[in-house]
């Protein structure tokens, strides 16, 4: 199953807005079977025959190549759900995160749930596993099914997988990862670059010039601002760049404990590690622990992201709260604004400010830098 479809109900500032485009004037509607026999100059019913690849009567290929070009021309595709009439909603919701481990996205299905549950929407949520050609065809799917909306955190072909989406105007709001070469989307997000500013920015302060950064290679340049912005910290704070340590891998608890093994082994002076990932932190604590080092006695930690674990017991880390439970207010307000307006609603960019949360995981060695 590509998708796992939820009714289960959840009872659960700063705002920055940018860029506002108008949108075309006209409204846009999908085009249905009678569209299509009128563009190619046959019928319907011969229309849903050579769609549907029916067998059993015969039409000239001829027909067949102005049906197929037509559809193409008119961006048709084909409904699934027999209660799409036209003007009347599903009341269903369609969110794709990539991630369903990360708690960062369970946390805005969750909050943005909440607002749907309370305006008569379902959801359908499905986990795309960062998967390009997964997405692709989850996204088939929701246009197939005519739902009233879509909430996506893209994967690196996200621009490529939701032309579709755009051209048939079905409402569409992106979170977290931006959509690469498109001006006019509704976007909310955190501030990457901020998390890894402010975070790094922290460390400095506390008097630490060998640090370690952990992070994904992710190949989306909005999550790979978060190292760019810890050099830039480093060269407004003086501190040489020479002393950040980078060690990036695959998005998994797993490859947080090899890159950590990897920093400590090849770089044993560094006095803090900064975790731009929590899925990452997880494994890379797992192997400090089992080292024996003690936080932040022997070495401190940041970490971007909040998990329940890294408040719960006796770990209190020093963290950058990414407000992962307003991005999903925000976004599901945006879409909804979308859905309920009889006119259309202009573009927004929605960029909101992280967090630092202080525990106890990071050491002031200023004193001890001093002496």
């Amino acid at each position: 199953m590509l998708c796992m479809q939820t009714f289960a109900y959840f009872f659960c500032g700063y705002r920055q807005s940018f860029a506002y485009h108008e949108k075309e004037s006209s409204l846009k509607t999908y085009a249905t079977l009678k569209d299509v026999a009128k563009r190619a100059g046959t019928t319907a019913a011969t229309v849903s025959y050579v769609l549907n690849e029916k067998e059993g009567r015969y039409i000239s290929e001829e027909t067949k190549k102005k049906v197929l070009d037509a559809a193409r021309e008119l961006d048709y595709v084909k409904c699934n759900g027999a209660s799409s009439l036209k003007g009347k909603k599903r009341k269903l919701i369609g969110i794709l995160i990539p991630q369903f481990e990360n708690q960062f996205f369970t946390r805005i299905v969750i909050s943005s749930e909440a607002i749907f549950v309370k305006h008569g929407y379902d959801l359908i949520i499905c986990n795309t596993l960062d998967s390009p050609e997964r997405e692709k065809a989850i996204l088939n799917r929701m246009i197939q099914q005519r739902v009233d909306g879509i909430i996506l955190t893209p994967t690196t072909e996200g621009t490529q997988n939701t032309e579709l989406i755009r051209r048939v105007g079905m409402k569409m709001v992106v979170v977290d990862r931006p959509l690469p070469g498109v001006k006019d989307f509704f976007w909310v997000a955190t501030n990457n670059y901020g998390c890894g500013y402010v975070g790094a920015h922290y460390l400095m302060h506390k008097g630490h010039r060998k640090i370690g950064y952990v992070g994904w290679n992710s190949k989306i340049p909005d999550l790979e601002a978060r190292r760019e912005a810890v050099f830039a910290a480093a060269e407004d704070s003086g501190v040489d760049v020479q002393g950040i340590c980078v060690a990036e891998g695959g998005f998994s608890a797993e490859e947080g404990y090899r890159l950590t093994a990897q920093l400590l082994s090849d770089h044993p002076d560094i006095t803090a590690i900064f975790y731009g990932f929590n899925i990452q932190a997880l494994g890379g604590i797992k192997c400090l622990t089992e080292r024996n080092i003690s936080i932040p006695e022997d070495l401190s930690v940041m970490i971007i992201g909040s998990p329940e674990w890294v408040r719960a017991g006796k770990n209190d880390f020093t963290h950058v709260d990414m407000n992962d439970l307003e991005l999903g207010k925000k976004a599901a307000n945006l879409l909804l604004d979308q859905i309920q307006s009889d006119d259309e609603v202009p573009y927004q960019h929605i960029i909101q400010d992280c967090t630092l949360v202080e525990g106890s995981s990071v050491c002031d060695i200023t004193k001890r830098r001093e002496k």
